[in-house]
């Protein structure tokens, strides 16, 4: 019995050992490390629109929240609310005048400290094109830009010729990095192969249409990177970036919903599905041309396609997400707006697309049909032509790569295009998405609204949103100008963007809120690899 009752203390003495050891180890591998590479499978060769002055979206450019720092960024709760970056604070009594506090000792890449004098720079060039200089992208969406002016050393004046309550949520979307102006000056249009930012990774060799290398900035202003070096790996396709990842070449990857049953038969890996409201994709209507400009041909097109079910097909494992009304996925979604998207009733369209031809006398042409060469953007565009076929519409349907999509919709001064997919959208602040519609709002190259719509009724309710104190007032504004577009069938929501990140669980401190950035070092974020 003396014996026995040994024994069992002893199994229980080395029990409790084994457990605390395991506790401890649990602790270790739990801990952040520094030091590591990081190699990410990306799906855009990231020098094609990594220039601050020219960003692409950050699904398609990742690399941008690495190099580069907003005035004021997006926190743990994405678009929810922002939070202090390169500026700590700002003022504004009437909307039209704010004065922007920034930070102090933020450095840029090359070493210098960034003053207020970069900040005017940055702004001056979004009022006025350097000679030379194609006009800086989304630069139309800082309404009524008038001047910028330093007050001190750290800080800046930026006044409007008109309110605009959205100026600081537009501009972590229209103004996503300062650069130093020596730099833009010394590289020109090669900046894009040698980008100078305030971020936490600096670039330190760029390989075309391969990939794109950084290493930790060691005068970043915020904390310090666990990681040494990140590699940006461009893949041409989503097969070659999942088997990479299979394989162990790179760590994280930029995936979509046909990789989820792999990722979930590895052990090794783990996945997070998510979307990006600030991107909706939706179809626009180039009114400059016929029957395009007739609300009978919108309307047949929105009523004669099954756009809600043809939206979740497109995506594999009919995952998609189909936007209703174009502010569904934002804080402001408005119920009642529902009640004004036309049902799916393809025989009251075709009997709309007979009275339109009969009014003019002749059958509606094969309408040119622009989109992106995205695997979702491309079926619903084959399903939508299908169902069209069958109320009478005939579809030229041209599929682009995405750098020629992009220019062939929002650049091309022909604007040749009849229908259109874009998707900027609505969730970093629905002024964003709705310019798109404003009456020569410059979001189209000749100066109109990107597809030439124009409503009194709506530029009203737009004003009243930049005039707006309150977010009650904001709110009531915005809901009324989204009732307008959709009683005009301005445009035809479909779905956000969607995507899947997937990586090997040896990488820690992984963090994803609806903006879809890939935050290795952000002020709330610090990614590290377990060795």
């Amino acid at each position: 019995m003396r014996n026995r009752n040994k024994s069992a203390i002893v199994f229980v003495t080395l029990l409790a050992a084994v457990y605390v050891l395991c506790l401890s180890t649990f602790a270790l591998a739990a801990e952040p490390r520094y030091g590591g590479t990081l190699r990410i499978g990306v799906r855009v060769a990231q020098e094609n629109a990594i220039d601050a002055r020219y960003l692409l979206t950050l699904t398609s450019i990742p690399t941008q929240e690495l190099i580069y720092d907003r005035l004021f960024g997006w926190g743990p709760k994405g678009f929810e609310s922002m939070i202090p970056g390169l500026a700590t604070s700002y003022q504004t009594k009437d909307n039209k005048v704010w004065t922007i506090n920034l930070r102090k000792g933020v450095k840029f890449h090359n070493g210098r400290e960034m003053t207020a004098q970069d900040v005017k720079a940055n702004f001056d060039w979004r009022i006025t094109t350097p000679k030379g200089w194609k006009p800086i992208k989304h630069r139309e969406l800082i309404k009524g830009l008038k001047k910028v002016e330093v007050v001190d050393r750290y800080t800046v004046r930026v006044t409007l010729d008109t309110p605009f309550s959205s100026l600081m949520r537009v501009l972590t979307w229209s103004m996503r990095g300062i650069i130093p102006p020596e730099e833009v000056e010394k590289w020109g249009d090669n900046f894009a192969f040698h980008p100078c930012g305030t971020g936490p990774f600096k670039v330190v060799e760029v390989k075309p249409n391969e990939k794109m290398v950084l290493e930790r900035f060691d005068g970043y202003w915020g904390p310090k990177p666990y990681i040494d070096r990140v590699e940006m790996i461009y893949y041409r396709s989503d097969e070659a970036r999942l088997v990479a990842l299979e394989k162990g070449e790179i760590d994280m990857a930029q995936l979509y919903d046909e990789a989820k049953p792999t990722l979930q038969k590895n052990p090794k890996l783990t996945y997070q599905e998510t979307y990006d409201p600030s991107i909706l994709h939706k179809y626009y209507f180039n009114l400059r041309q016929w029957p395009m400009n007739d609300i009978r041909f919108r309307k047949a097109v929105w009523m004669g396609v099954d756009w809600k079910n043809i939206s979740i097909n497109s995506w594999a494992f009919k995952s998609g997400n189909p936007a209703r009304t174009l502010l569904e996925y934002t804080k402001y979604f408005n119920p009642e707006a529902v009640k004004l998207v036309p049902p799916y009733n393809p025989e009251e369209a075709k009997k709309l697309i007979q009275a339109v031809e009969k009014d003019a006398g002749k059958k509606i042409p094969p309408i040119f049909w622009v989109d992106a060469s995205m695997a979702p953007n491309q079926s619903l565009c084959e399903m939508a032509k299908s169902q069209l076929a069958q109320i009478g519409v005939p579809v030229n349907l041209q599929i682009l790569s995405l750098a020629l999509w992009a220019d062939k919709i929002v650049r091309d001064p022909k604007m040749e295009w009849q229908m259109g997919g874009y998707g900027l959208a609505f969730a970093t602040d629905p002024s964003i998405g709705l310019a798109m519609f404003e009456t020569d709002s410059g979001t189209a190259p000749d100066g109109k609204s990107l597809g030439a719509y124009s409503n009194p009724e709506f530029d009203k309710w737009i004003k009243r949103s930049e005039a707006a104190r309150t977010e009650e007032e904001r709110t009531k504004a915005y809901h009324e100008a989204e009732m307008v577009l959709l009683k005009d069938v301005a445009a035809i929501p479909c779905f956000p963007m969607r995507m899947i990140f997937g990586w090997n669980k040896k990488l820690q401190g992984v963090q994803f809120t609806d903006t879809l950035a890939i935050n290795v070092t952000t002020p709330w974020a610090n990614m590290w690899i377990e060795q």
